[in-house]
């Protein structure tokens, strides 16, 4: 996963349960992280303020399609 800030701005923000990130450049990161089940490894990457690329798994790019529509009818204005 490529996280769009620094290594240092996100070394304290990223809880070590959910990974461990390592520079890439003085605005990206690379996270290592993996998890037993895709839509938690998805929710935990969303809470992290930053923009984020998907590198593998090719899985993990369609819960999160699937979250984030979720996500869009859950904030429908009901009124």
């Amino acid at each position: 996963m490529i996280l769009h800030a620094s290594e240092q701005s996100l070394s304290a923000r990223v809880p070590q349960t959910v990974g461990t990130v390592e520079a890439i450049d003085e605005e990206r990161c690379l996270l290592h992280t993996g998890a037993d089940w895709l839509g938690g490894l998805a929710v935990d990457v969303a809470s992290i303020p930053v923009d984020f690329e998907v590198v593998e798994p090719p899985e993990l790019i369609d819960q999160i399609r699937v979250l984030a529509d979720r996500f869009r009818r859950a904030a429908v204005d009901p009124r």
